[in-house]
């Protein structure tokens, strides 16, 4: 919540294989101003680039990129330019630099500082800071501040996000969440065919919303099955996924909103009010039960996420939560359709899990807990090589922070750049037999007790350095308890065409119904 890279990189929302941010070497600089690739760069000027009203108008009904997704433009555009060229901006929004180079994106991360600048957002960063700033003011969140502003917030939330002993508490509520899952599995499934029906993303969408819920509103929102039309629930579980759709609308395809109010624009506002609502009351909800419980007598640890943040400022719980809802629920969704089929369509790979997980965990009712999800690197080998294997968008965003040389053109300091390096991760320069789906590619090699050697700058699902997603360890605690919950207890299988399952807009996201077939797993 890598993939909020959305996003919290967006949304992208980061998890897997980004390096933690004391291991990152934002601060040793690559700055190449002085040196000789520097001298003898090409201007800007000569960026290779299609004409502005040319790729405006490839975007109408008729043109070429009409109703096509970020990536499929970016890789056409790489196609006819090469690995490094601008994309054109338009009705406000600045031309960006797209590169495909792993020298560049290591340069552009290099070079970020301690306060990287991720631009991307401007419908929402408006939204809080023009029509609700009586709400806002100044706690807008990671997703819509910059430079010392952001770092400011960040510095107050990573203590709460990034350590694991935070998360131990969850392993237990979210496992119930999981069991809640697996009886919803069974009750929705076809009784002769086994097979879910072709509306089962919804379900793994109130999977993943209720067990991200639990964490930032401290609370089991029950719309898997005790609940499932839980209002205030059902509204921040439809809006936050409207939210998500919106901000593609107006902030990656061309629109005209900071030009003049359209009705995609005020769809938006609309959304994100209802939105805000109805985290407030449920916020609010939680926040008077934990005022009882110490009234009471009871004793209350602040040992959770949100209480943790209730007592630095309940407005950063506010915003907290809202954000990693926006960025988290329908990208984490299609990240566990994307595992379950891959298993589906890799049968001898689902073996060996199950092999692992039956080891792990000798009975279904089997308690997960951090010892056991610690003796599980299979599992962790499958989850990485699914993000490789379906890479969640093109990448992620940066502001230059200082003059660079990308691909041997000078890129000035402000520019917007486009880092594409999800798109390398199929790439067979990178990754050797990359249409495949090969776990083992993660794991140490039985024999050498070696590793594959992995470019570094080509698999960053989830971001990398200061900026990199705050959500990663709760995505990572999420999919490993839901994966294990599942595969331990069904075998999965998807009997349909699933040559192009996803489609990316600004995020990947289902192309065709998952209607897998679970047939159970007998002690």
């Amino acid at each position: 919540m890598t993939a909020i890279k959305a996003t919290f990189g967006v949304r992208q929302i980061a998890f897997y294989g980004a390096r933690s941010m004391h291991a990152t070497s934002a601060n040793v600089k690559l700055n190449v101003s002085d040196d000789q690739d520097a001298a003898t760069a090409r201007p800007f000027s000569e960026v290779p680039r299609p004409g502005k009203l040319k790729f405006l108008r490839s975007f109408m009904p008729g043109g070429e990129f009409h109703d096509k997704s970020f990536l499929d433009f970016t890789m056409a555009m790489r196609q006819r330019y090469g690995d490094v060229f601008i994309m054109p901006g338009s009705f406000g929004r600045k031309d960006a630099v797209v590169t495909f180079s792993t020298k560049d994106i290591e340069m552009v991360f290099r070079n970020e500082g301690i306060w990287p600048q991720r631009e991307g957002f401007d419908s929402l960063v408006y939204y809080r800071e023009h029509i609700r700033p009586d709400i806002f003011g100044e706690m807008k969140g990671l997703i819509a501040t910059q430079q010392e502003e952001w770092g400011k917030f960040r510095s107050a939330v990573n203590p709460v996000f990034m350590q694991p002993k935070g998360l131990k508490m969850y392993y237990e509520p979210l496992s119930n969440i999981n069991n809640e899952f697996i009886e919803r599995i069974k009750e929705i499934r076809d009784p002769k065919s086994l097979e879910v029906p072709a509306n089962f993303m919804e379900e793994i969408g109130r999977l993943i919303f209720e067990s991200i819920a639990l964490i930032a509103f401290d609370r089991e929102m029950g719309i898997i099955r005790k609940r499932r039309d839980n209002p205030d629930a059902l509204t921040l579980f439809r809006t936050s996924r409207e939210i998500f759709k919106l901000t593609f609308q107006l902030d990656v395809q061309p629109s005209m909103w900071k030009l003049v109010s359209t009705p995609t624009f005020r769809k938006m506002v609309r959304t994100l009010n209802e939105n805000l609502g109805a985290a407030q009351r449920l916020l609010e909800e939680s926040r008077l039960e934990l005022v009882e419980k110490r009234k009471s007598g009871e004793n209350v640890t602040n040992a959770s996420l949100f209480e943790r943040m209730i007592e630095i400022n309940p407005k950063i719980a506010l915003v907290m939560g809202l954000d990693i809802l926006f960025a988290g629920v329908d990208i984490t969704a299609t990240f566990l359709s994307a595992l379950l089929l891959c298993l589906s369509k890799n049968q001898d790979k689902q073996v060996k899990l199950r092999e692992e997980l039956l080891r792990v965990m000798p009975t279904k009712e089997t308690l997960l807990d951090e010892d056991r999800m610690k003796d599980m690197p299979y599992l962790r080998a499958v989850i990485k090589e699914t993000l490789r294997y379906y890479p969640n968008g093109i990448g992620t965003f940066r502001q230059c922070q200082a003059d660079v040389t990308l691909s041997g053109y000078n890129i000035p300091k402000g520019s917007q750049i486009i880092l594409g390096s999800n798109a390398l991760m199929k790439e067979e320069k990178y990754y050797p037999r990359a249409d495949e789906f090969l776990p083992e590619r993660w794991l140490r090699d039985p024999e050498t007790n070696k590793k594959m050697q992995i470019s570094p700058f080509s698999f960053l699902p989830f971001g990398f350095g200061p900026r990199m997603c705050i959500g990663k360890r709760i995505v990572d605690l999420e999919m490993e308890t839901s994966l294990a919950k599942i595969i331990r207890n069904f075998y999965v299988e998807f009997n349909y065409d699933a040559s192009m399952p996803y489609k990316s807009f600004f995020a990947m996201e289902p192309a065709i119904p998952f209607q897998f077939k679970f047939t159970d797993v007998k002690d």
